[in-house]
């Protein structure tokens, strides 16, 4: 029936715990930061962080070219390490954001199902894209780490496209660039409002599993296929 497949990532094929608020994790952090020659207290730095992604936030909603907008973390951490050491090179601020990740990552591993799905569909010829709303610096070594980027047709990631689920203009982009037959393609994720919203908007067909990490109270969605024991593997059934 359907020839694409796309994908949430976290709470979808992902299981993740992430905690940017634990004061502890920013101690972590700013100690780290220390080794490179740049000096904070945790909580200055958490303050520091919150504020340049408000800053963000308000430029491009102000801009309102889209609904939903995205920023991009990585200029926050530029910031962050030039504020202290002027001669800190981009390739040294991209690793200094992937540290903060893992640092205020306390679990992460794939679904059981995950890769058996993805290889199923890849077997059966299927077109398999990645729609995630998630910051590049952060998602590329976990997709790199878990095995995953190397079954997706294309990926796209909210920080690298300026908007987020359940923006329109997130789905167009992904649909526009690969010329998709919206009749021919269905969203998969564990979101009503941002995966199951979002793939609605656009005319496309979606399928809602139910995590653990689905949003709290999240309500089922009035959508095609819906699943609630949390098994990626329901996927298949589509086929």
């Amino acid at each position: 029936m359907y020839k694409n497949f796309i994908f949430d990532l976290y709470g979808t094929l992902i299981d993740i715990r992430t905690d940017e608020q634990s004061n502890a994790v920013w101690e972590k952090y700013a100690a780290w930061l220390k080794t490179e020659g740049i000096s904070y207290r945790g909580k200055k730095l958490k303050k520091i962080y919150e504020q340049g992604c408000e800053e963000q936030f308000r430029n491009m909603k102000s801009q309102g070219i889209y609904e939903y907008p995205e920023p991009d973390v990585l200029p926050v951490f530029a910031g962050i390490c030039r504020r202290k050491n002027r001669k800190y090179t981009d390739g040294q601020v991209y690793r200094a954001a992937e540290r903060f990740r893992i640092l205020s990552t306390g679990f992460m591993e794939l679904y059981p199902n995950t890769i058996n799905v993805l290889e199923e569909l890849r077997k059966a010829g299927r077109k398999i894209y990645l729609l995630s709303n998630a910051q590049r610096v952060f998602t590329w070594q976990e997709l790199v780490k878990t095995g995953l980027i190397y079954y997706f047709d294309d990926i796209f990631i909210s920080s690298d496209m300026g908007c987020k689920k359940p923006d329109k203009a997130f789905f167009d982009k992904l649909i526009d660039k690969h010329a998709l037959n919206v009749s021919e393609s269905v969203m998969i994720g564990n979101d009503s409002t941002s995966d199951i919203a979002g793939a609605t908007a656009v005319g496309m067909d979606a399928v809602y599993i139910s995590t653990a990490i689905s949003p709290e109270n999240d309500p089922v969605p009035d959508c095609r296929y819906v699943f609630e024991d949390g098994d990626i593997g329901h996927v298949l059934e589509l086929l």
